[in-house]
């Protein structure tokens, strides 16, 4: 409607120039993503290849103009009582089983199309790995507690001006932005904005009449008002002229409403929700905008109150919005993965392992919250079972006895600040774990933040006891960490590869045996036709899919893999396990400490956090990589790697780095699984030793 009515204006980006640009996160990513996204990244379930790289470019191109862009990414969603989990039926797995046949069947490009249009993860997946990459680059970066298009028009709004712009899509103007920066163009080296007042001049409005117009359409929060939506579909100018008409969005819907009777109660609630949303103020509080107007319901319109602690953590990007939005909703849902996750292992470790770890979660998070979450049901829901509701939290409270203990960390021990890796932590964990005085706001605890979230994470993992002394299964994960050799050599990614592989072991996921569901052995099983040799590549690329992602420079040229697609689903699952628990440490110490997050916290957390394996980062390319080396190795021993090189051009950055790291994580998965404690099944413990020794040739050839 906007280019209809030529209100689009063009200017020079000089303009902007020594200038703080803020900017609606997700917008600018969906443009990113779109100019980025091929099929390569739901085949491999990770980011598109050219994210990173299209990140940079950005921060360069604005700094070379001069303009300091602020990204303002949205926080938790908008409670709706209009939309239920699962409620529409998910197309995007019929549509990744297509490519898969397509790809079996020789036909890459219908593959590709139909992987590039079913990505499994919401963009907001993909802000973690975002706000480390640009935090990593020196740009500043924030979460808003709920939208960033009123966080954005807070900050521009505000007398101080911390950002002198807005770029973002047209809803902020919602907000009373009087002007919003709606595209850049590099090539021209100029930007195209919206003035609000020529809005209003051309639509013949009021200011007070904008935002009951832009609700009439429709947008995020609410549907667009039925009776405008004629039989050849919606047109903006019926809202504007319904505003103009009726003076008031809701006198419209009074008047014209008779065929849709609840829309009067969305109206209002989307109404309330712009008026007086959520907003992190510049003096660190949180509350509503346009405070001395608001009603004492916002809770039961924009979703429950959390600690103010909570929404500064979530602002700094040391926790993600999953964990709160639990808490707050009520519930945890289960998407379909990259693969479909059809097997019953990968089912069998979320309705078992991965609810009774996220059960430990609500309770220490709901103790330490207070009684309303205390008393507050929570649920798990899968795409599988949509219709099941698996208990994570009761109403009930419970006895005093089975209340939650949370792990502390003694004060004054010197050395905690380096506690950074979970090698680390299991080495010094008990020492570290003991009884300590109240905390006093007015002597900030010498203890370590990062220290005690991971001491906390690995007690809720298994692998540490609540008095900080190894589990069985933890000493068989400190045998892994002295296998992979010197700490200096053993990156944090390393190390949580073995962790994940504990995990994975565990749960009898991390084995050279055919899942319950199989894919590529009915099309091109990897191996040949000899069953030993099969387990063998199995049983290593599963291992190696674990490690970080080799680097690309362009398209990946190797053959995919579903079998490792599906494996890779399962480490994922537990990546974001691990996540989940680091973010209820830290929740839980924020919470519960007189001195909130201080600076030097932030900074130990944002450390560790940029440490873990970030489940939308990760991607099956390593597992892959190993794969298509071991089965030119079944092939013909001679010559093997570089009949993988030749297959790869020059898509692989460092490869033979890749597989060194493989290969050092077998051999600390060995170790894991040989100590008793371990669980692993002795036949499994075989299996690895012998796809070990048989593999040993062709990872030195490629070392």
């Amino acid at each position: 409607y906007v280019r209809e009515m030529r209100l689009v204006q063009e200017t020079r980006l000089s303009a902007l120039s020594d200038t703080r640009l803020g900017i609606e996160g997700h917008n600018w990513l969906r443009q990113l993503v779109h100019n980025t996204r091929d099929g390569d990244y739901v085949a491999m379930d990770g980011p598109p290849q050219a994210l990173e790289a299209a990140i940079v470019g950005e921060l360069r191109f604005f700094r070379k103009h001069s303009i300091e862009p602020v990204f303002v990414f949205n926080g938790l969603p908008v409670s709706r009582k209009d939309q239920r989990p699962f409620a529409k039926d998910d197309h995007r797995p019929a549509f990744r089983n297509a490519a898969w046949d397509a790809y079996w069947q020789g036909n890459g490009e219908q593959a590709q199309r139909g992987w590039a249009t079913s990505s499994p993860h919401a963009q907001g997946d993909m802000v973690p790995f975002v706000m480390q990459v640009l935090q990593a680059n020196g740009a500043e970066c924030m979460r808003a507690p709920y939208s960033s298009w009123a966080q954005l028009a807070y900050l521009y709004r505000h007398e101080t001006q911390p950002i002198h712009a807005v770029y973002a899509s047209l809803d902020v103007l919602m907000f009373d932005v009087d002007r919003v920066v709606t595209a850049v163009s590099a090539s021209k080296a100029s930007f195209s904005w919206i003035q609000r007042d020529a809005l209003l001049t051309k639509c013949g409005i009021g200011a007070d009449q904008l935002l009951d117009m832009c609700i009439l359409a429709g947008f995020d929060w609410c549907p667009t008002f039925p009776p405008l939506v004629s039989d050849i579909g919606f047109s903006f100018k019926a809202a504007v002229d319904a505003v103009a008409a009726y003076r008031t969005g809701f006198n419209a819907v009074q008047m014209l409403g008779d065929s849709a009777p609840s829309y009067s109660d969305s109206f209002l609630r989307a109404y309330c929700t712009v008026r007086y949303h959520i907003v992190l103020h510049l003096d660190g509080t949180v509350g509503p905008l346009n405070a001395e107007y608001a009603p004492n319901d916002l809770h039961d319109i924009i979703g429950y109150r959390l600690p103010t602690a909570a929404y500064h953590l979530l602002a700094r990007g040391i926790v993600h919005p999953p964990v709160l939005n639990m808490l707050v909703s009520g519930c945890w849902l289960e998407f379909a993965p990259a693969d479909n996750g059809e097997s019953a292992e990968y089912r069998r470790m979320i309705t078992g392992w991965e609810r009774s770890l996220y059960q430990r979660q609500c309770a220490a998070l709901c103790e330490t919250f207070g009684s309303f979450y205390r008393q507050r049901k929570i649920t798990m829901q899968t795409w599988f079972e949509p219709h099941a509701e698996l208990v994570l939290h009761d109403s009930k409270p419970p006895a005093r006895s089975d209340r939650p203990h949370r792990i502390d960390v003694r004060a004054g021990l010197s050395g905690t600040d380096a506690v950074l890796t979970p090698a680390a932590a299991l080495d010094r964990a008990s020492a570290l774990v003991g009884p300590q005085p109240p905390a006093d706001a007015s002597s900030p605890s010498a203890s370590s933040a990062s220290a005690a979230a991971l001491v906390s994470v690995l007690c809720d993992l298994g692998f540490v006891s609540q008095t900080g002394q190894h589990t069985p299964l933890g000493a068989a994960l400190s045998a892994g960490m002295r296998a992979l050799g010197p700490k200096p050599d053993a990156p944090p990614s390393l190390q949580w590869a073995v962790v994940e592989a504990a995990i994975l072991l565990s749960q009898g996921a991390l084995t050279g045996n055919r899942w319950s569901v199989a894919y590529d052995d009915d099309h091109a099983p990897a191996g040949g036709s000899d069953a030993a040799v099969q387990k063998h590549v199995r049983l290593l690329s599963r291992i190696a899919t674990l490690v970080a992602p080799c680097q690309r420079s362009g398209s990946w040229k190797l053959a995919f893999s579903r079998d490792v697609l599906a494996f890779n689903s399962a480490a994922r699952l537990a990546q974001k396990a691990i996540s989940t628990c680091v973010d209820a440490a830290c929740l839980v110490r924020a919470a519960s400490d007189a001195r909130g997050v201080t600076t030097a916290d932030t900074t130990q957390l944002l450390e560790l956090k940029g440490g873990l394996p970030i489940e939308c980062a990760s991607s099956d390319a390593s597992g892959l990589l190993v794969q298509a080396l071991l089965v030119e190795y079944a092939r013909g021993s001679s010559g093997c790697w570089k009949r993988v090189l030749d297959a790869a051009g020059d898509s692989l950055v460092e490869p033979a780095l890749t597989v060194r790291a493989a290969a050092r994580l077998v051999d600390a998965v060995l170790a894991v699984a040989c100590e008793q404690g371990s669980g692993v099944d002795r036949d499994v413990v075989a299996d690895l030793k012998a796809a070990r020794d048989w593999a040993q040739p062709a990872f030195s050839e490629a070392a």
